[in-house]
């Protein structure tokens, strides 16, 4: 599948602080491209603010006066408008629901091309949302997902929520944190990591048989370890506590050898 180049739309934008906010959304997301459509707000100081870390698509931010000049500058791809209303003329769709619909039946999103694919998300202005004119232009008309009585979204928020929803369908590079790590259940045990010959040797130093085919002491405790699914860095602790118990064991017993002769 193609790589995806979402495009975030705000159209007629109130406040210049949701540009900011979704500015830095966008930088969460791995998108880059910001479009105001017909601003009604200045972008100053106060959205730099509100995009925090994530200032460039805020910066690189490209700006129509209208539909036309839009469609004369942006590449055509799919385009869909949101809305938190259902009615007549909008007969809203869920956007996961629509996305994973498009994504089976397009043929252009399945081809091998170095060229992403382009999707551009539309947002209408806080006070009142898209118009009917703004949403006649868009493949799809999408509610995004809500549990509460509120179903209205403030701009920022529903553009991230918008973007992650993509993410899920489209896939993409999770942002790996430094020093992050597998949860234990997911690591992938190391070829021969499990101390297996320090245990053997330990537990027959401590006086154990191992000579039970089915069921001993060794078995057991081999279980008990790999079922708490250990890290590499715990196997490897615990082969050096191993070994140094092995150690003191053998001592101890050249120690008692010597006193008795």
């Amino acid at each position: 599948m193609r790589k995806l180049d979402v495009r975030i739309v705000l159209i007629k934008s109130l406040y210049e602080r949701n540009i900011g906010a979704a500015s830095r959304a966008m930088a969460n997301m791995g998108f880059k491209n910001l479009i105001l459509l017909a601003p009604q707000t200045e972008v100053t100081f106060e959205a730099q603010q509100a995009a925090a870390t994530g200032q460039y698509a805020l910066q690189n931010r490209k700006v129509y006066k209208d539909w036309a000049e839009f469609f004369k500058n942006e590449p055509q791809g799919l385009m869909i408008a949101t809305t938190a209303r259902d009615g007549r003329g909008r007969q809203a769709q869920d956007l996961q629901t629509t996305l994973q619909y498009f994504v089976e039946t397009n043929t252009e999103i399945k081809k091998d091309s170095d060229e992403p694919f382009v999707v551009h998300i539309v947002f209408g202005p806080e006070d009142a949302g898209l118009s009917a004119e703004d949403i006649s232009h868009a493949n799809f008309c999408c509610s995004i997902p809500t549990y509460g009585d509120n179903t209205s979204l403030n701009l920022a928020q529903a553009t991230l929520l918008a973007m992650f929803i993509s993410r899920s369908v489209f896939g993409g590079d999770r942002t790996k944190l430094e020093g992050q790590q597998k949860p234990k259940s997911l690591q992938k045990k190391e070829e021969g990591i499990f101390p297996d010959a320090s245990l053997r040797t330990w537990l027959t130093e401590m006086g154990f048989s191992l000579d039970k085919k089915k069921i001993n002491v060794y078995t057991t405790l081999k279980r008990m370890l790999l079922q708490n699914t250990p890290s590499a860095k715990e196997f490897r602790v615990l082969e050096i506590v191993l070994q140094q118990s092995i150690r003191k064991l053998r001592e101890l017993k050249e120690l008692n050898t010597h006193k008795k002769s």
